[in-house]
């Protein structure tokens, strides 16, 4: 057994430098029964404990502390002696098992071995156990009287323990502590034990999402806490970029592939905070990371497509994943180019802000390529004559039961075929008239893989309510609202509550899509759409979009980022739509009693109030029926 004292471990002798970047470094230092991980923002710090297979340490905390737990998640040490620093635990010790990669095969809360305080100190033994690792992390604040710690922890806003959205995992986060379950030992994990080799991988989708999260947060609360939050996940999609540029996962197979889409979120990510920082470490890390998404393309005949993942590369490697797919060449296409559309989208708008931001102008070309590719795709629409009355039937499948209850006993037999019998043959029909656009409004997620993925309906419309804004003009719009109509009006948002529960995340991209739309389109509808949204996602415990927060960086710049106002009262979510010439906010009582809504603060004091009914509201006493909303504008 191992003794460190806590003091000694945040600044040992024979530290190692791992990555530094603007206001924030990452170091680290191995014993024979540990790896430590520690990020440093200035006075602040954190430690990344992990004890090696079947070790046992002894943490000694050689001062007199209190410790309490915390609606911020965890336990806060109060020091009895108001110069030494303070500590935050935000999660107990979490035993883990990992393989070769790094993904994480089992975990589960474990507990202190023994624990002794005297007077003056106390000791913490911990112990991994016999085929797995124990982790533990620790926040050290400055002293009391910089007021640090009760500024940043102690105190908080309601605000702040709100229920947010992941676009990577598609869980939630509902307190800071909440962070700590992603970022484990300085990498951020997806929080679902991936399909099918069960296990948990590394996502740069869920790192993006977290950032976004907590810029909102800083934005709003004014805390260092969360640029620190912000920081570590920089340090650690850096820290774990590989050499060629890229990220790899491995969720799919043991061959450590990668999956773009992840890849391109850890892009938007070092987008968003070069835009703020400006570091040229972070703008290193993009370069590399833009180059080499630029190679992950197939040549079509009308342009170049941007593959989802590694695997598509090859026939071989398609076949080493688990889906089933149908080969064919549609468009020129490689065979084993599933012609995915989300992906796709995803990696034109990135290279397009990557040239915007930067002013790097090499990927012009490709981008030009990109969208000649997605608007031929798009406009596919061969043998319409078959797909109205086919998409007609599997339309019936998208109703919520409550309304499908209610249809003739005929048309319900139709329902039943269409899901019995249609939607497996849509595949070999999809490969015979290739489209993905579909007569109805629905937009199918890929073209050869035999799957049936009706909750991609969102993520398709949240990437082409992107698209639509990063390419003003460049495509035909009118599918894309035809799209959200369709999404609106058939009932498909309360359908999806209904499926198993790895597929009711879709209206948590739904939220998305309309928050990008609002951005781009004055209409009203969208606005109402916005708050439906805002109701059922809480109804069913998904949380708010991370974009509702107002510091999506991609959607609004950092320098025209509009803070959240602060409204103490957990009936009343907000959906923060305003850039810095444009100020607007949807406030949506989830309650089933009036609310009065107190005072707003500067630039959200003088807007002009509607209704549900779009009638005027008397900004001067903003009372929220129950279950409804309200949305305030500059004229």
């Amino acid at each position: 057994m191992t003794t460190f004292n806590i003091t000694d471990l945040f600044n040992p002798a024979d530290l190692v430098e791992a990555i530094e970047i603007d206001q924030a470094k990452r170091l680290s230092f191995e014993t024979d029964n540990g790896h430590f991980l520690i990020d440093r923002f200035n006075e602040v710090e954190s430690l990344f404990i992990r004890i090696l297979t079947n070790s046992t340490i002894s943490l000694v905390c050689e001062h007199a502390y209190t410790f309490e737990q915390t609606d911020y998640g965890g336990y806060i040490g109060k020091p009895f002696d108001p110069q030494h620093p303070q500590l935050w635990i935000p999660l107990p010790p979490i035993k883990r098992c990992t393989n070769s990669d790094s993904q994480i095969l089992s975990e589960h809360t474990s507990s202190l071995l023994s624990f002794a305080w005297n007077e003056q100190t106390g000791i913490f033994k911990l112990k991994a156990s016999n085929n797995g690792c124990l982790d533990l992390i620790i926040w050290r604040f400055p002293n009391h009287s910089s007021n640090f710690f009760d500024k940043q922890i102690s105190t908080y806003d309601s605000f702040e323990l709100q229920s947010c959205f992941l676009w990577g995992s598609h869980g939630s986060i509902n307190k800071p502590a909440d962070l700590y379950r992603h970022l484990i030992h300085g990498a951020v994990y997806d929080l679902r034990y991936s399909w099918p080799n069960n296990k948990k991988c590394i996502s740069e989708n869920e790192a993006h999402a977290l950032y976004t999260v907590y810029s909102g947060l800083e934005k709003a609360t004014g805390k260092a806490i969360y640029r620190h939050f912000q920081l570590q996940l920089v340090l650690s999609i850096m820290q774990r970029q590989a050499e060629d540029g890229g990220w790899y996962h491995g969720m799919w197979t043991d061959s450590s592939e990668c999956h773009y889409r992840l890849h391109t979120s850890g892009v938007h990510l070092l987008m968003d905070e070069y835009a703020r920082s400006g570091c040229s470490t972070v703008k290193t890390a993009l370069e590399k990371a833009v180059a080499f998404l630029s190679k992950t393309a197939d040549r079509l005949d009308c342009g170049v497509w941007f593959l989802h993942d590694s695997l598509e590369l090859s026939e071989a490697a398609m076949n080493k994943g688990p889906f089933q797919w149908i080969p064919n060449r549609t468009l020129g296409k490689s065979v084993s180019n599933m012609l995915v559309l989300n992906t796709h989208l995803d990696t034109t708008i990135a290279l397009n802000r990557y040239a915007q931001l930067t002013g790097d102008r090499q990927y012009d070309g490709l981008i030009s390529s990109a969208l000649n590719a997605m608007r031929t795709v798009l406009s596919l629409k061969p043998a319409d004559w078959f797909y109205k009355p086919l998409f007609w039937a599997i339309g019936l499948t998208m109703l919520p039961t409550s309304t499908a209850a209610r249809l003739p006993l005929p048309v319900r037999a139709i329902k039943r075929f269409a899901g019995q019998y249609l939607i497996k043959k849509l595949p070999d029909i999809k490969a015979k008239f290739p489209r993905l656009v579909m007569p109805n409004g629905y937009i199918d997620r890929e073209l050869s893989l035999r799957t049936w993925a009706i909750d991609y309906q969102t993520i398709n419309l949240m990437d082409l309510a992107r698209f639509a804004r990063a390419f003003p003009g460049q495509f035909d719009e009118s599918i894309l609202d035809k799209a959200l109509a369709f999404t609106h009006d058939s009932g498909l948002i309360e359908r999806y509550g209904e499926l198993q529960p790895g597929k009711r995340y879709a209206p948590g991209f739904w939220m998305e899509a309309l928050y990008h739309r609002c951005l781009a389109k004055p209409d009203m509808k969208y606005r109402h759409w916005l708050a439906e949204a805002l109701l059922q996602c809480y109804d069913s415990e998904l949380g708010i979009a991370p974009s509702l927060l107002g510091a999506n960086g991609e959607a609004v710049s950092y320098t025209d980022q509009v803070a959240s106002p602060l409204i103490e009262n957990k009936a009343i979510l907000s959906a923060n739509l305003s850039r810095k010439d444009s100020i607007e906010l949807l406030l949506v009582n989830i309650s089933d009693k009036p609310i009065e809504c107190p005072p707003l603060a500067k630039p959200f004091d003088r807007l002009y109030w509607s209704d549900t009914d779009e009638k005027p509201v008397d900004s001067d006493l903003l009372c929220i029926a129950g279950r409804s909303w309200l949305i305030g504008r500059t004229r």
